[in-house]
């Protein structure tokens, strides 16, 4: 079924590098690396292959924030949070990081 779901975005996405599992009120539970969705077993759960401690940039982030996170833990992708963890949107590294060089100069 995740396999199914990720096509499914996958056509109006430039770049889909996680899954973020939420309930039924958007509120982030965990992340999955989209290569672990395909090497999964089509028996396994999301909430088995999901990491549940999951880094996310709170709404009223900073840039500077932002890219401190982004240097910090390498990843490709933060979720936006708000004060109950429900997610907001996403945003990737690259983004991120062109902006960054377009606010210093």
């Amino acid at each position: 079924e995740a396999r199914d779901k990720l096509r499914e975005a996958a056509e109006s996405m430039d770049v889909v590098m996680y899954f973020y599992v939420v309930d039924e009120s958007d509120k982030l539970l965990g992340v999955i690396d989209i290569r672990e969705v395909f090497v999964a077993h089509d028996n396994e759960r999301l909430k088995d292959l999901m990491t549940e401690n999951v880094i996310s940039l709170h709404i009223d982030a900073t840039m500077k924030q932002a890219v401190d996170m982004f240097l910090r833990y390498g990843f490709r992708a933060l979720p936006i949070t708000d004060e109950n963890e429900i997610i907001l949107g996403v945003v990737p590294y690259r983004d991120v990081m062109n902006l960054k060089h377009r606010i210093l100069k």
